[in-house]
Order: structure tokens, then sequence, then C-alpha cells
């Protein structure tokens, strides 16, 4: 600063000395010069260390670190590298800064640098723009992390949502889905829009780089129209809510819990643990079934001998204890109630039992359903039917099993008949497998 000082009073002296003498304005413009520079100085650094915040410069994944290292450690090393670039920027900066306030300096005492104005008014234009910019994005970044962490299911929802046959994801609302889009589209046209000011600023015609842009634009439009197919059945997906993040969807032979959304992709998470990544043009018709109620239908099979009306009452007394359950009650549309004998086959008799669940819900409550059920039929001497084979086998082979002596003709008939059960079961079983 004294050094600066004895600058400014020698110019002044040679100013008066040559008869030339500077106004009062410029010697006081000079000696301000001083205290504006440490007040853009601190206003830099803080929009640096902000702007290296938002932008998540300096990010170190868990990854880079040895197993053995702690949290302290990894949140130290994380803000060691972003003290360090924020270093760097803010020396650029300051070299940009002294570079344009000695050029302003020299103009006050009219001393003209070639082009020093154009490119004084370049860097202005160019500093104001990015300083405007990085408000903007600090603003739009800020509301949208508020508006998805408020998005963001509760912890003993989540702790609910690991039980879901869906997948485990827990649903969230619209705007977890649209948010984080906007907040690409918002910091890919901020980018954008910087770029085409500094060039401009520059004293580049930028005319003729939008129209060239748009020839471009039109030749990928043409040439990669599976993209762009991708990105509108996306974008009206989107707008008609057709689906959001967690929920569980099916498209064809595709079906999974909505992990993530691109601008060209939906990421479908298998209830079995795979990930599917499938373009949006692909999806095709949608079931969605996480809207509206869930209708769950499951068949008991009983003896020809029981009772109707008492297997109907002990359902529908089970369907009103689960509905009165603190943890169940809220989740159901409809009670469990029974639906009659839906059908006689097999040597059984099939009574149908129905509920309406709220979506995600239905898997925890048809397991409840079915403990309690066989529970409470147990207690009223009521049982399940059991699979019965009837060999029916000559007069003679009667006979002599009724003797006692054993008929290897029936071992191999009982054996048969046995395999045949044993087959469809197992045909059943690889069948529910597969869906």
């Amino acid at each position: 600063s004294l050094i600066y000082l004895l600058l400014v009073w020698f110019f002044w002296i040679g100013k008066q000395l040559t008869g030339t003498g500077g106004r009062d304005s410029t010697f006081l413009a000079s000696i301000l010069i001083v205290p504006l520079f440490f007040v853009l100085n601190y206003v830099g650094r803080l929009i640096i260390n902000a702007s290296v915040e938002s932008l998540g410069l300096g990010q170190i994944s868990d990854d880079e670190f040895s197993e053995d290292a702690d949290d302290a450690f990894k949140t130290e090393e994380r803000e060691d590298k972003k003290r360090k670039i924020s270093q760097r920027v803010h020396q650029v900066f300051k070299i940009v800064l002294i570079t344009v306030l000695l050029i302003w300096f020299l103009s006050l005492w009219g001393m003209s640098i070639p082009f020093a104005g154009a490119a004084l008014n370049a860097v202005f234009d160019s500093l104001v723009a990015v300083a405007l910019a990085l408000v903007a994005w600090r603003f739009a970044s800020s509301y949208i992390a508020r508006k998805l962490e408020e998005a963001e299911p509760e912890e003993e929802q989540k702790e609910e949502d690991v039980d879901d046959e869906f997948g485990g994801a827990a649903q969230r609302g619209r705007s977890y889905t649209l948010l984080p889009m906007l907040r690409k589209v918002t910091g890919t046209v901020l980018v954008v829009m910087v770029l085409l000011i500094v060039i401009s600023s520059l004293g580049v015609n930028i005319a003729p780089l939008l129209a060239g842009a748009g020839v471009v634009g039109l030749a990928v439009g043409f040439g990669a129209q599976k993209l762009v197919s991708d990105v509108l059945s996306g974008f009206f997906f989107l707008l008609d809510d057709a689906f959001r993040v967690g929920e569980y969807i099916q498209a064809g032979s595709i079906k999974g819990t909505v992990e993530a959304i691109t601008l060209r992709n939906v990421m479908l998470r298998h209830h079995r643990g795979m990930l599917q990544v499938v373009p949006h043009s692909d999806l095709g018709a949608i079931t969605n079934y996480m809207r509206g109620g869930i209708v769950i239908k499951f068949n008991l099979e009983f003896p020809y001998d029981t009772e109707i009306d008492k297997v109907r009452k002990i359902i529908k007394k089970v369907g009103i204890a689960m509905l009165e359950d603190e943890e169940l009650g809220d989740d159901f549309i409809l009670p469990v109630k029974s639906q009659g004998v839906s059908e006689i086959t097999n040597s059984v008799m099939v009574i149908r039992v129905k509920f309406t669940a709220k979506p995600g819900k239905q898997f925890v409550i048809k397991r409840e359903a079915f403990r309690r059920i066989t529970e409470a039929l147990n207690a009223k001497n009521i049982y399940y039917a059991h699979r019965k084979v009837i060999v029916d086998l000559p007069e003679d082979a009667r006979s002599d099993i009724q003797d006692g002596q054993a008929s290897q003709q029936a071992l191999k008939a009982g054996a048969a008949a046995a395999s045949a059960i044993q087959a469809e079961k197992q045909q059943q079983q690889e069948k529910k497998a597969q869906e």
C-alpha cells in the first residue's frame, strides 16, 4: 500500500511539474483503488468458495480411500482438496483483478494502452456474466436441493419398504422426479449463456455461431432420430406424469422400480436386484402398479365336508381384526373378506379371499392374512385339504392288499400318481418363479 501511495504521489508530482496537473477527482480515484482491490478480492474469494462448493468440485469418492480410512480423515481430505482448488482459482482471479485495476489506474492519468479499453470492457462483461450466472445457479441449486430434501421419504417409511417385494424403494413425489432433470437443464443453459456472452464480449460475432449451431442441430436431429425419439418420449412421459421415481411399473416384458430418470433412459430396478436401462421410446404401453388400490385375490383349499359359512365368518373376523390393527389398518382400502366357493376341483373345495391395499403394502398384508386365517381356522379345528391319490385296483389285487400282501402293481401305480403330482407342482413353481 505504501509503495502504491508513493506511485500515486509520483504521478501527481509529475503532472504538476509538467503543467498538466491532474484533477482532484483523479487523485481521489487513484487513492480509492487500494480499498477497492481489497473489497473486490474479498467478494471474489467468497464467490469462488461458493462456486466450488455448489459445483461439487474436489469431490473424492470412497473408492479412492483405503479401507481403514475413517470418516474424519475422508472429510479432511475432501476439504483440503476443495481448499487447494479455491486457492488456485483465487490466484488467477487476483492476477486478473490487479491487471484490470492497473489499466484503470493508467487510464486515469492519461496513459493509454493499445486495446486496453476493449480488453477491460471484455473482462468486466465476462466477470459480470459469470457472477450473475453463479448467483442464479446458487439460488436454483439451493431451491432444488431443499425441495428434494422435502420429497425424501421418512426413515420409518424406508425401513418398512425394505420388506417390499416391489424392490424396497420408497415412493417419492413428482418433484423428486422432475427437479433433478430441471437442475441439469438449468446448469446447461447457464453454461451456454455465459460462454456466448464471453465470446461476444471478446468481439466475436456470435450470429454465425448460432446459425451454424442450428444447422448442426438439424443435421444431428436427422442423423440421430432414435436419440430425438428417446428424449421426446421421455419429455411426454414426464409431462403426463406416467411414472415417478420409486414407483413400480411394467412395460411389455420389462418391469421394476423406477430408480432414476435421465433425458434418454429410465433405470428400472428389478425386484430380484437387476438394473435395467430402458430407452424411453422402447417403453410403449406402461402399467403403473403404484396408482390406486391393489386388489389381491388368493385361494384356500378345503375338504368337501367343510362348513362354508363357518369359514366365511372366521375370515370376516380376521379381516376386521387386521383393519383395526395399528400397523396394518392404514394400509387397507377394503378389508379381507371371503368371496365364497370359487371352484371345486382336484378333490378339494376352493374358497377365494379378497382384499384391496395401498400400493406396495399388499405383500405384507397378504402374508399376515395367511398367518392369521390359518391360526383362526386351526383354533376351530378346520384344516386345509391335503392332496390325495386314489388308486383303483382289480378285485384280486384288493384282496391281496387286504390280506396284508403288498402288491407290486399297487406300489407302481401309487408311485406313478405321486410322480405326476410332483411334476405338476414343479411346473407350477417354475412358472411362478418366472413371473
